[in-house]
C-alpha cells in the first residue's frame, strides 16, 4: 500500500487463528494512524459491528506535540 503512494484505509478487518474478528493490535493501530491521520475514521471490522480507530486510540501521545 505505502509502496504505490496510497495512505487512507477506509474499512480493515483483523482475523486470528482461530478466524474470529478481532480489533488490530497496538503497533498495527499506530502505524495506521501515522501513515495518515485521516486514517482515525477507518471502520474495523468486529464480528457483527464496527468501531473507528479513533475509538481505539482515544488518547492519542501525538496530541501533546500539536
Amino acid at each position: 500500500m505505502l509502496k504505490t503512494g496510497e495512505s487512507k484505509i477506509k474499512k480493515i478487518v483483523a482475523v486470528s487463528n482461530d478466524f474470529k474478528c478481532m480489533p488490530p493490535c497496538g503497533r498495527c493501530r499506530e502505524m495506521m494512524y501515522q501513515v495518515d491521520r485521516e486514517n482515525l475514521d477507518t471502520e474495523i471490522i468486529m464480528g457483527g459491528s464496527t468501531i473507528t480507530l479513533r475509538e481505539l486510540l482515544p488518547e492519542r501521545w501525538q496530541q501533546l506535540w500539536e
